[in-house]
């Protein structure tokens, strides 16, 4: 085989790799998934729900005022 050939064959598998998206193995995604902190995560969720909550009582209180002062109209 020439060097050529070689070089030739070299490109057309980086070519070939840069085109085939690559996927970590299993075990990968499974240490992942056990060094997330699932505490944090709990005490994040539970801060984003509380803060839906707040956003609801307050677009609650708004929109029976807003039927207040249309009822007095």
């Amino acid at each position: 085989m020439t060097t050529i050939q070689q070089a030739m064959d070299i490109a057309e598998e980086r070519a070939f790799q840069k085109r085939t998206p690559t996927f970590p193995p299993l075990s990968d995604t499974i240490s992942t998934i056990k060094s997330v902190d699932w505490v944090e995560v709990r005490e994040r969720a539970r801060g984003g729900v509380n803060n839906i909550g707040l956003v609801l009582a307050v677009l609650g209180e708004k929109v029976h005022d807003l039927g207040v002062w249309l009822a007095k109209v």
